[in-house]
């Protein structure tokens, strides 16, 4: 049976040279995928949101748009308009391009709807501006539950919880206590929780140590990035957004605007993302085939 995937070329339904070489390289791995062609439509309108929800699984490049005119990127508004609450970003060494590092295989896990990005600032007095980091509960269970049941199913050992609680005592120990009171449901899962400065530091001298590791949002950003570098760069790294109902696997970033939706375009990052999606789909064999001809 095919898997419904709905795939988003751009602002219009209409294949790019990215879309349609993926969907080529896909088909000759052997996996039968119905493709449900969906356009942005000038942004994010009611008919891509019900493609994807009706797949439950979407498959886009990256979208370039002229930010320095305060346009917002269309996979923002697109995670604002599912209610995305996390991400995954799956940080593996690509055989081939070299590095300090031969063997990093690590999944950043980030909950993407509160922290410090929760837009609440504002200037108390003149020349003093306030940013308020917001934290909860409910979406702490949520990412580190979800963390620990990602490395159930892809065979990891190891969750480390990612905090500064030394410092922010409520709201990261908030984090941090959740995470504990989590991993207590999987005794088969070691844990482990590590400062982020700390973290940062382990990363780049001994990314081996490292397997599953969850963060609030500030520090999934950061780290994030980080580990892209340990493997030649955010285009090396895919991305999976996470909603009820819905995943949307995309790419960190993408070819300037004047070449994103030409022949020139590099589809490497968008066969990354491609990649994860099938073996989320089970079709991991597949899924080997592409990594191995990317």
């Amino acid at each position: 049976m095919a898997h419904p995937v709905t795939l988003i070329p751009g602002f219009t339904p209409d294949d790019t040279p990215l879309t349609r070489a993926v969907a080529e390289v896909v088909a000759a791995t052997g996996t039968d995928i119905a493709w449900k062609r969906s356009g942005l439509d000038g942004g994010v309108g009611d008919q891509v949101l019900a493609d994807i929800k009706a797949t439950g699984r979407a498959l886009m490049p990256y979208v370039p748009v002229d930010r320095s005119r305060g346009a917002v990127p269309p996979i923002v508004e697109l995670r604002r308009k599912l209610g995305v609450w996390g991400n995954l970003r799956p940080i593996e060494t690509v055989p081939g391009l070299g590095g300090r590092h031969p063997d990093v295989d690590i999944l950043i896990v980030r909950e993407t709807t509160e922290d410090i990005y929760a837009n609440l600032e504002h200037e108390s007095i003149d020349g003093v501006y306030e940013s308020f980091k917001v934290t909860t509960a409910k979406a702490c269970e949520r990412i580190t539950r979800h963390a620990f049941e990602l490395a159930r199913r892809r065979g990891r050992k190891k969750v480390t919880i990612v905090h500064k609680a030394n410092i922010m005592k409520k709201s990261d120990g908030l984090f941090l206590r959740t995470g504990q009171e989590v991993a207590e449901d999987f005794p088969d899962i070691e844990v482990e929780d590590v400062i982020v400065d700390a973290l940062c530091m382990k990363l780049t001298l001994h990314p081996e140590w490292f397997d599953v590791v969850v963060c609030a949002n500030l520090f999934g950003d950061i780290v994030a990035d980080l580990c892209a570098g340990l493997v030649g760069g955010v285009p090396n790294c895919p991305s999976l957004n996470v909603a009820d109902g819905a995943n949307i696997y995309t790419v960190g970033h993408g070819d300037e605007p004047d070449v994103a939706n030409t022949e020139k375009a590099s589809p490497t990052s968008l066969f990354f993302s491609a990649v994860l999606m099938l073996r989320d789909l089970g079709e991991n064999e597949a899924a080997d085939k592409l990594m191995k001809a990317t």
